[in-house]
């Protein structure tokens, strides 16, 4: 596994991220015109060069902004403009040389990156802020969730969705094959449905085996959230185990919660309810070599920045000492 970073792509947080002993970059989203609809390949460019001269890769390219996807994502008319924009940048990526698009299907919340939560003060361990997730607080509502706005009488199910996924996979993989490009599906966070009115349904290890069952391709992969599929019903290290056999995992969320879904909140990296070094194993076990990017890290009284760096700092130091002994304690395990 490689060690990454997300965040900021300025010089100063991606010298903090070598300094760190990171390698690669996840994320890294260029400056663009949003007009345009697409990626184009000046501004990726431009954003390989900024990374590599840092002395990281650019292994992934992760998001697309809302507004160059909605349409695709709710079925409605506009949406093989879209596509057609989508398809652009998968172009653009494969000229440039950026391997892996992750996405995601669910609707982006206006809060921000962080999934869809009802409270980002919840206090963790010695006063550390986390963000956090009880659905009994938003079950049934019909509110103003969603970037961009959707009208408030709309709903989907889930057979909607499946139908909508279906359509854009269909016509983006073989773009994405001939680019060299992978895409990677985000789960749905929380993966709990449906939210303001709107299925989410990768919300199970059965629905993401289904996701990439829809067109089997090397090119149809997983963005693998440990953070949301450890808040799913069934055990993440089988999930890991599957999907990583199966060449699926072609990036990871090194992210830890409290426990599944209908509530939790967000840990630390050494407090959640699965254990770092077993998922580690997990991922050597089954051959997956990928980076892995620390996320929704809590805040730290002295952490008054966006991007979180002490706390970064924690989590990546914790990550790095991991790989550093994952080889040696399951070749320990193999040889007893």
């Amino acid at each position: 596994m490689k060690l990454a970073v997300n965040g900021r792509m300025d010089a100063e947080h991606l010298a903090f991220a070598r300094q760190l002993g990171v390698t690669d970059v996840v994320n890294g989203l260029p400056d663009c015109d949003l007009a345009k609809g697409y990626y184009d390949f000046h501004d990726l460019s431009l954003q390989k060069a900024r990374i590599e001269d840092a002395g990281l890769t650019w292994s992934v390219l992760e998001g697309v902004p809302p507004e160059w996807c909605d349409k695709i994502k709710l079925g409605v008319p506009g949406r093989d403009e879209q596509i057609e924009n989508w398809c652009r940048t998968l172009e653009n990526m494969g000229a440039v040389g950026v391997p892996v698009l992750g996405y995601f299907f669910s609707l982006r919340n206006v809060g921000g990156n962080y999934g869809l939560r009802t409270s980002k003060s919840t206090r963790s361990r010695g006063g550390a802020i986390v963000t956090s997730f009880d659905y009994e607080q938003i079950r049934g509502t019909k509110q103003d969730y969603w970037k961009t706005p959707v009208p408030r009488d709309l709903e989907l199910s889930d057979e909607d969705m499946w139908s909508n996924i279906t359509y854009f996979l269909k016509a983006v993989v073989p773009v994405a094959e001939k680019a060299g490009v992978r895409m990677s599906l985000h789960p749905d966070d929380p993966p709990i449905s449906p939210i303001g009115g709107i299925a989410r349904v990768f919300r199970s290890h059965e629905a993401l085996q289904r996701l990439v069952d829809i067109v089997p391709s090397d090119c149809n992969g997983l963005g693998f959230c440990q953070g949301t599929v450890s808040e799913m019903p069934g055990d993440v290290l089988d999930a890991i185990r599957y999907f990583g056999r199966r060449k699926k995992i072609n990036y990871v969320h090194f992210r830890f919660v409290s426990g599944p879904v209908p509530s939790f909140s967000e840990t630390f990296i050494d407090q959640g309810h699965v254990d770092p070094m077993e998922s580690l194993l997990a991922y050597e076990e089954a051959g997956v070599d990928c980076p892995m990017i620390d996320d929704h890290v809590p805040r730290l009284s002295l952490d008054p920045e966006e991007l979180h760096h002490p706390s970064r700092a924690y989590a990546l130091g914790y990550m790095k000492a991991l790989l550093d002994n994952v080889g040696r304690i399951g070749n320990g395990r193999a040889a007893s």
